[in-house]
Parts: structure tokens; C-alpha cells; sequence
């Protein structure tokens, strides 16, 4: 054969090797293994579309020893109309680690509810045998305090990462706590080299089901619709005891049992991946976010955040399975999300996004905006796809043993890049602008200080306490101060929480929230210290929780105890309900002390009651020797019914959570049993947050009603509320009775979308609600002017200034306010303002120093070589965007002064009065956050107080119990409730 001929033989047989390699498996699965010809079948039947499978997935390996899913609930996973309950997922996982030593299962704890959260563990049978070996060299690798170099590279060659995979805390996602029972079968009988690698180099947790409590209410609504829908459908009201949608908004507050339950394993296993399953998009997003991406999460992060997100996409791809992505979801900036566990402790956190498993088959039809071929899509989704639970099963499990697979090849890299990150977290407080930072134990609320420190130290945050008076830079530091080090791994929780946030306008739209700093939130003092010295202070290790100094202290049988802003004080009120209470109108002095508006005053004390009561709880308190000459009322409990919407319990959930804490009594109930009325002759207060449907919603037209009630079919239903019709919202009727209700000397607390409902009902002229069409205010820190400081709404709030978190809406205007007209500006708008710099262009800081100390909160003294002229520290710096920015002229338009509902006689003489307002200019708004056309809410209320009739309406536009974050605006809303009939006092 000549050179040519045979090169033209070559070339004639390229298509066909090209055809022979593309039809081959990509993966070679080496020896056949028996398949379960049953569950394969069932596999390939339920299967929608032929092209949502890889060959890792197609088939499911025979054993005589470990049960199929099949064999142990009687059908495969992903059979069309079919759910499965936590429990037997549970029980299920509990049976497939009793019958092989790769597997190992145990409990995690209970949630609100007592049910259980659970992990199974799986690995090659050596490895399970050692298992706290391997957590052991995970530790090592988590602290280079301890550890040396030579030792880590030591424990490289041998250490295993754990990557957790967790799933079901979206309740209405229903599909990843299925998969994950046929990912764990496949992962411990499967003998192909592809899965060995993994058993053999990663060790797996599984934890199926993280909201419990929340998939056996969604399973029996499910199974309820079934069987009776037509008569009626039942939503998903409840989730967990608390929330629905923010239970994974919980990551920083952690006050829901399944955070706190996630946390503690993750300290005590120290994961190298959180992988957290989800369900919103088409078909499976894998998460890197679009930006910006929070600043306090290491740059190798971010690198390994690609690494896994591209492997998806490209082998996937590889095998010709459409709509696999990454990027163009979600942004990477907030550190609510529960994965971000895995990033406030130096480790990876991940999460997919895949398309719903159903569990009954349908059609998807996509927009092109979803199947438009793009950079970070090059396989898109198609326009239309049958679709079903299989198809999810598939997909979602694919993807999961690709990056298993990722783990197992580049195990060292990955644990070495966790190593490192440990080393330059802990490296940052020797050298890097801050050494730590110290927390004031005699601030103002200490109490509330205390209480953040023990939450963050359940995080993992180390704090010292200072065992001796010393300075460090400009803080002085005392005795008893408590101390976070800079030079701890986990320093990256204070990075994170302590710093400012500058969500500059021109980036994409924001996600979630923009501003969340720790001690804005909290309203305490937190001081950053950029010396050294700190770390070489005297101070010792805090090994048990803290309590602020309580109890009393001087002689005399009145006890006074000062208004401070802690919440613990509405605890000590409801703890001793029986005991008489006053409070001080005006501020007075007594014992040589000064003593503000709002002390709570006890006559003829009985000293070792109040003892018990108030040591606990880290309140200080001071005998005197007979009542002060004051003008003081008597702090009367009061009744409290509390209504909740049946169409969204979300966010009243964060309210019912700081009540339940602090020892807050109510009844609770839905909006349509206000609707019957002589709601006063049951309550003083009753508290409606947001979330209420108001006016809109009325009573359900004819038909059968809805229960939500527990049953012997359907147990789970029926709590945390029951009732024998859930249709219907407040209506008209609703609105009603709660206007007579405040006419007739109650006080209506509302917040968000509920403190406007009277305004805009024609009910309360003396309110306009504004529409802030131009207005950029997204989940941010901004702040509050104390207007009216002798209203008991502020008692115990020292400045003349608040942190206050608000979210867009609601613009109250009282006083007739003129209108806001903007000033024109360039085309565009918040979030697709084009620029692929954004944050190179900060927004301006306002600065927070209520002290007057002249350094902001953030800011560190300048260095002495710094320059004379160099610009002040802790304000942000340049415009307001590049490539987008104010949408042009705008303003306002009004919405309140609507006609009055029928029936009811408006009470002409009703006054609001504006407790809290935002400044009289944008430039001293925004905190930490974002902020655009802030000119909208100049001198607009925040909070007020109306005086209707015999009784008050407490409106707050600010959102005082903002998830378990806000602790410093909880005491405003705790004042109503203290106060409640004597909100007029300071008129």
C-alpha cells in the first residue's frame, strides 16, 4: 500500500471510529455485574425521555444481601404518583446499613416536631471500620495550630474527604430524598471500577430529608389532594414549626433545630463538601452563582466552586444530556443558606437546582430566555420535554456520581486546598488588617451581647474572655470582655458576619438580602482591632456558655431595674406575671444612679424571687429605698391573640420564633376566625405580621370547606394550626372587626405587608402608602431616626439612632410629605446594568458611630506612616455603578386615602405619631447593603404609633423579627407588648 493510500485509508475510517466511540459507554464499567432485571426494566419504563440517562444510572445491580428499594417499598424510585415518607426513607436507610459493612447509619437529632434527622455513611468496608480515624485526620487538617506542615502533608497521603450530600429542605422539592435512597443501594453494591474509586477514596454522608418535619406534612397533602381534592385543594401551609421557603435563610441566625442539628455534625466531622439538593430550575443547575460572590469566602473557594460546577456540565454533556448548566442562578453573595455552613468553616459548599420530580409525569415547556444556547449553557434545555420523576432521578443522580467521581481522583487536591484555606484564615490574624476583635461585656444590652456570643459559639467561633484590664490599637479592653481572635480557622464566621456589605447598584439583581452585618443587626458593640498585641493580651479560653452579671444589687424593698434594650426584660415581665410591675414615664435619679424612661419598677420586692428570676437571664437590677418621684404606669400584662394567613406562614414564623424564645404568650390562630368578631372582649394586643392577606383575600365562595386537621390517614396535618376550613383570608368582615377592635382600646401590632392595610383601606387618613417605582432598597441595612423619643416604643434605646432592616416596601408618608421628584439620570436599572466590573464601583457608606467616637463601625484607626491627606477609613468609595444606575425621573405615587370600607365610621379624630423615621437625606441612609434613589424615603416613617379611638395601631414598615437576625429591633416590638395601653404616654 503506498503512503497515500494508506493515508487515505486512515482518513476513510475516522467517522466510523468516530461512530463506534460515541455509541461505547464513556465510562467503562469493567466485569459484568448482575443487574436486578425487575427494578431495570421499571427503570426504562418510567423513563420519559430517553435522553435524561447515562449509563452510570440506566440499570441497578443485583444483591442477595442489601434490599432495592423494590424489595423494600414495593416500587423503584421515581415511580410516577408515588411519594415516599421520611420515615421510610429512614427506615429504609437503617436496613440498607444492617445488611453491609460499607454502610453506617445513625440519628443527628430531633426536630421541633421529635422526629428525626438522620446520616448514613458509606465507604469501602475498611475504611467505615476507622471511621473516627478519618475524622480524626479531618481535624488535624482543620486546625494548622496544632497541626504542622510535615504532619499535614503526612495525613494527605492517607485522609479521606467526607462529602456530605443532604436534600429535602424544601418540602414541595420532593425529589432528592428519593434518589438518594437508590444512590445509597448503588453506591454500596455497585462493583464497577467507577463506584470502587469513589467507596474507596471519598467517604459519603447521606442525609435525605433535612426539614422532616416538613416532608411528612408535603406527603400527606400530597396523598390528601389524591383522595379529595376535588372537593377542594389543600396547600402546603406548613413546613416546619416555623417556616416554610427560610429554613434554608437560617445559616447565620441558626435558630431552627434543623440548622443547629447540621452545624454540630458538620464541627464534629469537619466535611470537606456540603452538597445540598434542590429543585427550581430546568433541568439541573449546578451552583457557581452569577456575583457578586461574598467576600469573606476564600478565592480557592470560588476556584472549587468551577472545578465540580464544569465537571457536571461537561460530562454530562459529554453523553448528550441536554439542559445541564451553571452560573446563571442565584449570585453567591448572602451567607443565609445552610450550605454556607460548609464556607464559614473553610470547606465547600455546593447545591443543585433540578427540575421538578412531579411525582406525576408532564410536560415542560420552556421560554427561550431557558433554552437559549449560552456560554454557560452550551447543551440548553430544549423547548418542550416529557418529564417525570425518573427523569429527575436520573439526572440528579448522574450528576452527584460525577462529582463523587471529581472528589475521588483529585481527593488530595482538595483536601490539601482545605488545609491551605485553614492556614491563610489563621495566617489573616498574625498579619492581615485585623487581629480580632472585642466584644464590650458591660455594653448597654449586655444581656443581648451575651446571648450572641453563646449563638456564635455553637457555630464554632472561639472566644476568650479578658482575664485582665489591657490595650490593643484603640480599643481598651477590660476585664471580662470577650474576645474573638483573629487567628483561628474559623475566623472566616467573623469576616463574614462583622463586615460591611456594598452591593453596588449596577450588579445583577440580588438574590436575597444585601446587608446582614452582625452587629448592625444586633445593635451591639462589636470593635475591630488591627494590632497584634491583642493576641498576646491576657485572656482565657470560654468553655461554657456566657450570661451577662445579673441579679441585684443595694438595699431597699423597690427594685429597679433600668430599660436597656434587652430582650431578656420581656422574659422577666411574662416569667413573673403575678408580680406587680411599673414603669417610669421620664427618666429620674435614685441610689446615686441615673436611670432612664422605661425602668421597670418593683414595690415591696421580694428579693430572692426576683434573684432567681433575673440572674438567669443576665439582667442587673438595683434596690432603692422607696419608689422614686416619677410619673410612671403599671406594666399590665396583656391578653394576645396572634393570626397568621392560610395562604403564607413564612415570615410570621420569625415572629412566632422570637415569642416562643422570650417566653411570649399568645393564642394563634387563622385570619378567618377575626372575622367573626368581638375580638376585644378576648385580647389587649393581637399581633398581625406580615404576610396577612388583608382586604384582598375574601370569604370562600361556595363549596365544601378545607380542613387542615390531623387525622389517622393523614397524622401529620393539623399543626403547628388546625381548623375545620382554611378558606378565605381577612376580608372585609376581617378588616372590621380588627378596626373595632383598636377603636374599642386594643392595640393591633403590624409589620410589612400588613402595617399599611388600614391606610389603604381608607381607614386611617392620616397615613399615605407611597409606590417607590424607582426605589433600590433590596434586603438592606439602613438608619432609624428616633423621632419620638418619650414614646414607650423606644424605651431602652440609648441613641438617637437605630439599625433597621428594610426590604423595599412599605413607604409610609404621615404629615402629607410633598412628593420626591428624582433627578434624571442614565438609562438602566438595579440589576442589568451590563457591567462586568460592578464592584469596582462602590456605593458610599453612611457610617455608623452612634457614640460619636469619630470612626465608624469597620473602620480602623489610620496607620502612622499613613499620609495626612489620605481619606477617612471605614467609608465606602466611588459612584454609584458603571453601566447602569437611576432609571430616570421619577417619584411617588400615593395609594392611601382610599374610600372607607362600607360600614364602617371612620374615627375622624384618629393622629399618627412617627416614632422612627428614615433621615431627611439619602446620604445618611444606608448602613450596609444596598441603596439606590434613597431620596424616595426622606423623613418617611419606619414605625408609628396611631391612636384610634380608645386604642393603637403599631405599624412597622421596618421588619423589627427579620428571620432570627434582628435582635436589635426586637425590643421595639417587645415595647408594644409591654406598653400596650400605654402607647400615649410622651404625647
Amino acid at each position: 500500500m503506498s503512503r497515500f493510500s494508506f493515508a487515505a485509508g486512515r482518513m476513510a475510517m475516522l467517522p466510523l471510529a468516530a461512530a463506534l466511540l460515541l455509541a461505547a459507554p464513556l465510562s467503562a464499567q469493567g466485569p459484568t455485574q448482575p443487574n436486578d432485571v425487575e427494578y431495570t426494566a421499571k427503570i426504562k419504563e418510567y423513563l420519559t425521555d430517553a435522553r435524561i440517562s447515562t449509563e452510570l444510572v440506566d440499570h441497578l445491580p443485583a444483591s442477595s444481601t442489601v434490599p432495592t428499594p423494590l424489595k423494600f417499598l414495593g416500587r423503584i424510585v421515581g415511580t410516577p404518583g408515588e411519594l415516599t415518607y421520611a420515615k421510610d426513607i429512614h427506615r429504609y436507610l437503617a436496613a440498607v446499613a444492617a445488611s453491609t459493612p460499607r454502610a453506617k447509619y445513625w440519628n443527628i437529632g430531633k426536630t421541633e416536631e421529635g422526629r428525626d434527622m438522620v446520616v448514613l455513611a458509606i465507604a469501602d468496608s475498611a475504611t467505615l471500620a476507622q471511621l473516627d480515624r478519618y475524622k480524626g485526620m479531618l481535624k488535624e487538617l482543620t486546625d494548622p495550630r496544632r497541626t504542622t506542615e510535615a504532619r499535614a502533608q503526612e495525613i494527605l497521603g492517607t485522609a479521606k474527604p467526607i462529602y456530605w450530600l443532604t436534600s429535602g429542605m424544601h418540602s414541595p422539592e420532593r425529589g432528592g430524598p428519593e434518589m438518594l435512597m437508590e444512590l445509597a443501594y448503588r453506591m454500596v453494591v455497585e462493583d464497577t471500577p467507577f463506584i470502587r474509586e469513589i467507596r474507596n477514596n471519598v467517604i459519603t454522608f447521606i442525609t435525605p430529608v433535612i426539614e422532616v418535619d416538613g416532608r411528612e406534612k408535603m406527603v400527606d397533602t400530597y396523598y390528601y389532594n389524591k383522595k379529595y381534592g376535588a372537593d377542594g385543594n389543600l396547600p402546603l401551609m406548613y413546613w416546619g414549626k416555623y417556616v416554610q421557603h427560610d429554613n434554608n435563610r437560617d445559616g447565620m441566625g441558626q435558630y431552627l433545630e434543623l440548622t443547629k442539628h447540621t452545624t454540630r455534625t458538620f464541627l464534629e466531622w469537619t466535611p470537606t463538601v456540603l452538597h445540598d439538593l434542590h429543585e427550581a430550575q430546568t433541568y439541573l443547575y449546578s451552583s457557581t452563582g452569577s456575583g457578586p460572590y461574598n467576600e469573606a469566602v476564600d478565592p480557592i473557594t470560588v476556584d472549587e466552586w468551577w472545578v465540580l460546577a464544569k465537571n457536571d456540565v461537561m460530562e454530562m454533556t459529554k453523553r448528550g444530556v441536554p439542559g445541564v448548566w451553571t452560573y446563571g442562578f442565584y449570585d453567591g453573595w448572602t451567607p443565609n443558606y445552610m450550605f454556607f455552613i460548609a464556607h464559614t468553616h473553610n470547606a465547600i459548599g455546593r447545591f443543585y437546582e433540578v427540575q421538578s420530580y412531579g411525582p406525576d409525569n408532564y410536560v415542560q415547556r420552556t421560554g427561550n430566555t431557558t433554552t437559549s444556547r449560552e456560554w454557560f449553557r452550551p447543551n440548553p434545555p430544549l423547548p418542550t420535554i416529557n418529564w417525570g420523576p425518573r427523569a429527575n432521578v436520573n439526572i440528579q443522580q448522574s450528576g452527584v456520581l460525577f462529582s463523587l467521581s471529581r472528589m475521588a481522583k483529585d481527593r488530595r487536591l482538595f483536601l490539601e486546598n482545605y488545609w491551605l484555606k485553614n492556614k491563610r484564615a489563621v495566617e489573616r490574624g498574625k498579619t492581615g488588617p485585623i487581629s480580632g476583635w472585642v466584644i464590650p461585656a458591660g455594653q448597654h444590652a449586655a444581656a443581648n451581647a451575651a446571648e450572641a456570643v453563646n449563638d456564635l459559639r455553637t457555630q464554632g467561633l472561639e472566644f476568650n474572655v479578658a482575664t485582665a484590664p489591657f490595650k490593643a490599637g484603640h480599643v481598651q479592653v477590660q476585664t471580662g470582655d470577650w474576645i474573638v481572635r483573629g487567628d483561628q480557622p474559623y475566623r472566616t464566621i467573623a469576616d463574614m458576619y462583622f463586615s460591611l456589605q456594598n452591593f453596588a447598584v449596577s450588579n445583577p439583581s440580588p438574590y436575597d438580602d444585601t446587608g446582614w452585618t452582625f452587629p448592625l443587626m444586633r445593635n451591639m458593640t462589636i470593635l475591630p482591632v488591627g494590632d497584634a498585641a491583642l493576641l498576646a493580651g491576657p485572656m482565657a479560653p470560654v468553655t461554657a456558655d456566657v450570661r451577662a452579671a445579673g441579679g441585684i444589687t443595694g438595699k431597699g424593698n423597690v427594685v429597679a431595674i433600668a430599660a436597656s434594650r434587652d430582650n431578656a426584660l420581656v422574659s422577666f415581665r411574662f416569667k413573673l406575671a403575678k408580680v406587680p410591675m411599673r414603669a417610669a414615664d421620664a427618666a429620674f435619679d435614685a441610689g446615686g444612679k441615673h436611670f432612664e424612661a422605661g425602668t421597670f419598677l418593683i414595690p415591696n420586692a421580694n428579693r430572692a424571687q426576683l434573684d432567681a428570676v433575673l440572674k438567669p437571664l443576665g439582667l442587673a437590677a438595683v434596690a432603692l429605698p422607696a419608689m422614686p418621684k416619677v410619673a410612671m404606669h403599671d406594666l399590665d400584662l396583656p391578653r394576645i391573640g396572634y393570626i397568621h394567613s392560610w395562604t403564607r406562614t413564612q415570615d410570621e414564623g420569625w415572629v412566632r420564633a422570637a415569642f416562643d424564645h422570650y417566653g411570649v404568650p399568645y393564642d394563634y390562630f387563622g385570619e378567618p376566625m377575626a372575622r367573626a368578631g368581638n375580638l376585644r372582649a378576648k385580647y389587649d394586643v393581637i399581633v398581625y405580621p406580615h404576610g396577612g392577606s388583608g382586604v384582598g383575600q375574601a370569604v370562600a365562595a361556595d363549596g365544601k370547606p378545607v380542613p387542615y386537621r390531623a387525622t389517622k390517614e393523614f397524622p401529620s396535618l393539623g399543626y403547628p394550626d388546625s381548623s375545620s376550613d382554611i378558606r378565605g383570608g381577612l376580608g372585609a368582615d376581617g378588616m372590621k372587626a380588627l378596626y373595632e377592635f383598636v377603636r374599642e382600646g386594643g392595640t393591633l401590632i403590624t409589620e410589612g405587608s400588613t402595617a399599611p392595610l388600614f391606610a389603604t383601606s381608607g381607614l386611617l387618613p392620616a397615613v399615605k402608602v407611597e409606590q417607590g417605582i424607582a426605589l433600590f432598597a433590596r434586603g438592606t441595612i439602613l438608619r432609624g431616626v428616633l423621632a419620638d423619643r418619650k414614646s414607650p416604643l423606644t424605651y431602652g434605646y440609648e441613641h438617637g439612632e437605630v439599625p433597621v432592616y428594610f426590604n423595599s416596601s412599605p413607604i409610609l408618608n404621615v404629615g402629607n410629605l410633598p412628593p420626591v421628584a428624582l433627578v434624571d439620570g442614565p438609562a438602566g436599572s438595579p440589576g442589568r446594568g451590563g457591567s462586568i466590573t460592578p464592584m469596582a464601583f462602590p456605593l458610599v457608606l453612611s457610617g455608623w458611630d452612634p457614640d460619636k467616637t469619630g470612626l465608624s463601625y469597620g473602620a480602623l484607626p489610620p496607620k502612622a506612616e499613613a499620609p495626612a491627606d489620605a481619606p477617612a477609613a471605614g467609608r465606602g468609595a466611588g459612584g454609584r455603578g458603571a453601566g447602569g444606575g437611576p432609571g430616570g425621573p421619577g417619584g411617588r405615587g400615593g395609594v392611601g386615602g382610599a374610600a372607607a370600607l362600607s360600614g364602617i365610621a371612620v374615627d375622624s379624630s384618629a393622629t399618627a405619631r412617627v416614632v422612627l423615621a428614615f433621615p431627611a437625606k439619602a446620604d445618611q441612609m444606608l448602613l450596609s447593603g444596598t441603596l439606590q434613589n434613597g431620596e424616595l424615603l426622606a423623613n418617611r416613617a419606619q414605625l408609628v404609633d396611631a391612636s384610634i379611638g380608645k386604642g393603637h395601631l403599631v405599624m412597622f414598615a421596618i421588619r423589627p423579627f427579620w428571620r432570627w437576625q434582628t435582635q436589635g429591633t426586637y425590643s421595639l416590638g417587645f415595647n408594644a407588648l409591654l406598653h400596650w395601653n400605654d402607647l400615649g404616654v410622651g404625647r
